[in-house]
């Protein structure tokens, strides 16, 4: 069983790899995610389905670790995220920026497997970036 650190460097060696079969194995099957507070996706197979549509969105995406720490089975981890807008991302066409967003997401690690994630992101930041924000 791998330990909670460990674990999430495999789910974030698995998102830089596109390996959606590596990265469902970490998922428990009652996975539930959160963004910004607002349960997102619930399930392993839809969170993995919305990584997938992430990865067509951005297929240069990548995850930078910048710091992670754990207490009681909860990672945090700090990371930039950079890559170009070469895909339909929330139902608009690819507008071919690049971006590099600073976010924060704390997985809840039991048995060896992502339970939950809790996703803080810079989405403005994103959005304006990319172009689809004023600013």
């Amino acid at each position: 069983m791998l330990e909670s650190i460990e674990c999430v460097k495999k789910v974030v060696e698995c998102d830089n790899g596109r390996d959606e079969a590596g990265y469902r194995r970490l998922l428990h099957d009652d996975y539930v995610s959160y963004v910004h507070g607002k349960e997102s996706t619930v399930g392993a197979e839809a969170e993995v389905a919305a990584l997938a549509s992430w990865w067509k969105a951005t297929s240069d995406v990548h995850l930078e670790i910048l710091e992670m720490t754990e207490s009681g089975g909860l990672v945090t981890l700090r990371y930039t995220l950079t890559g170009t807008n070469d895909g339909d991302l929330f139902g608009r066409p690819a507008t071919g920026r690049r971006f590099h967003v600073e976010n924060c997401t704390l997985l809840r690690v039991v048995d060896g497997r992502v339970q939950n994630a809790y996703r803080y992101s810079d989405t403005l930041g994103l959005m304006t970036q990319l172009g689809l924000m004023g600013g």
